[in-house]
């Protein structure tokens, strides 16, 4: 975990600025958070005297992108499991927020985060098992409208491109989360809606050699231990590979989504009545404005002793 203090200053330091120069560079980065900084509040801020409210926290790191041109720039995550140690599970709970649907209430008392595991599903034996719960899941969330079929799950499930994260305790199912890495032109047109899910091929997935968008496809969970644990490795993957990733997006026509959709950041790009009910929604971002959000920022910077200016 990353105090915003160290962060703040590595950030500063590996750019070969001065605190002068980063005052100045903030100040025309943004005059309404740092129209009245001065070297002696940013030294605080250095210092760990004091921090910064969290919305200039989140300016700071977009400054950073701008400068480094990088989605989350000073963090340096060779692998997910390096990416992970940066993310903090509290902060990663207030992402989630409250779903009665995608995140239940099974009893979590007696379960520790490290009983829970998180694996790639084609590392999975409960494989096959997993599928016909994410058939049965998109059946009652979509009303049955993406028919999806268990050889198309498979094929994605398998393809080394695709990150279907599974959560499982005691070798039981515990939480889903998959996601597939689109070539841009395709995810384009699912955001659109001039595509459907169940007309993608293994053509339209992106290999990490090329530039890719990340497609979140079926998010379930029995309790917020192992939803948590599920979006911290996804935020992991994101952050391990941030260099080819261009866009995060989604499709939903769940209400009970929004909230956690805001929360993610995402911005609502299309809309369309499936049925007199029923309203798909698409939502994306580019990566570098999905990560620079506050709810991020206090996921990853979190771990404050010092107290808000």
């Amino acid at each position: 975990m990353v105090k915003f203090n160290e962060y703040l200053k590595k950030c500063r330091q590996q750019n070969g600025l001065t605190q002068e120069e980063l005052v100045h560079a903030l100040y025309l980065h943004d005059i309404e958070h740092f129209e009245a900084l001065e070297t002696t509040t940013l030294s605080k801020w250095e210092r760990g005297v004091t921090k910064p409210k969290l919305a200039k926290q989140v300016s700071i790191m977009r400054y950073f992108q701008q400068l480094t041109g990088r989605a989350v720039p000073c963090f340096e995550a060779d692998d997910i499991e390096q990416g992970e140690t940066y993310i903090c599970s509290l902060g990663m709970q207030g992402l989630l927020g409250k779903s009665k649907e995608l995140v239940l209430n099974f009893p979590s008392s007696v379960i520790r985060n490290e009983d829970l595991s998180i694996c790639q599903l084609r590392h999975s034996p409960l494989l096959d098992q997993i599928i016909e719960i994410n058939i049965d899941l998109d059946k009652d969330f979509n009303h049955d409208t993406s028919k999806f079929s268990t050889e198309q799950l498979r094929e994605w499930a398998l393809n080394p491109s695709n990150s279907f994260y599974v959560c499982e305790y005691k070798e039981q199912f515990f939480g889903l989360l998959f996601s597939l890495r689109l070539k841009p032109e395709t995810f384009s047109r699912i955001m659109d809606m001039r595509m459907e899910e169940r007309e993608l091929t293994h053509e339209d997935f992106a290999s990490f050699e090329e530039p890719g968008c990340n497609y979140i496809v079926s998010f379930f969970a029995l309790n917020e231990k192992a939803a948590s644990l599920l979006f911290m490795r996804y935020y992991a993957h994101l952050i391990a590979n941030q260099d080819n990733i261009m866009e995060v997006g989604l499709a939903t026509m769940m209400d009970d989504a929004k909230k956690l959709i805001q929360n993610m950041n995402l911005r609502l790009h299309k809309s369309t009545q499936r049925t007199k009910e029923l309203t798909l929604y698409t939502y994306r971002e580019t990566l570098p404005r999905f990560l620079a959000s506050k709810e991020v920022v206090r996921m990853l910077l979190s771990k404050q002793e010092c107290p808000e200016e």
